[in-house]
């Protein structure tokens, strides 16, 4: 009992001393996506949009707590048939975010951390499972740089490569999987946000 409420109070004690540190940033990432991996270039050629919804909260004067959840849709043709095929990914990131200041408005930052995601693939092809679900655990690692305009306002750029491996198992009799597949990979795009 004794040694959670010294937790507590340090936790209490640390948070108040960094309470002027603790303004978020909020962000909307609307970015291109490029797959990284053979079959999903070739299936997905033209890659794919993505958007997230981006907060960061500082810890101290260079380090800031980041989360994130996005939205990923990529629409292609199956290899062989050609029949249409989309594929949707929702990621949400934790992570730790360094910020430097550039100049006097300018920010470089970076950020890594596991994401958790969710993928839906729809196919039109009659020989494959016509949805298939699942979900894993992967990495991002992003980095870019923000100006602060006026009124608090952010605009900048920047890119982003993540590690999204998964195995899909068929249910079609028939159908192999071709082991673990990476469905991640790289994007690039605008930060839009505003800093308390």
């Amino acid at each position: 009992m004794y040694k959670k409420i010294t937790l507590l109070t340090s936790l209490f004690w640390i948070i108040s001393n960094h309470a002027s540190y603790l303004a978020p940033w909020l962000e909307i990432k609307p970015s291109y996506f490029l797959f990284t991996s053979a079959p999903m270039k070739d299936i997905y050629h033209k890659g794919g949009f993505q958007v997230q919804a981006s907060t960061s909260i500082r810890v101290n004067y260079h380090l800031d707590l980041y989360g994130s959840i996005g939205y990923r849709e990529s629409w292609g043709h199956a290899l062989n048939t050609y029949e249409q095929t989309s594929l949707t990914i929702v990621p949400i990131d934790i992570g730790l975010k360094p910020i430097f200041n550039w100049g006097e408005r300018g920010y470089y930052f970076f950020a890594i951390g596991p994401r958790f995601f969710y993928l839906q693939q729809k196919n039109q092809s009659p020989y494959v499972d016509s949805k298939i679900k699942a979900g894993s655990v992967g990495l991002f690692v992003n980095t870019g740089i923000n100006f602060l305009l006026r009124n608090h306002f952010l605009l900048g750029i920047f890119g982003e490569y993540s590690y999204e491996k998964k195995t899909i198992y068929p249910n079609m009799l028939n159908v192999f999987s071709g082991g673990p597949t990476q469905v991640g990979g790289f994007a690039i795009g605008l930060n839009l946000g505003y800093a308390f």
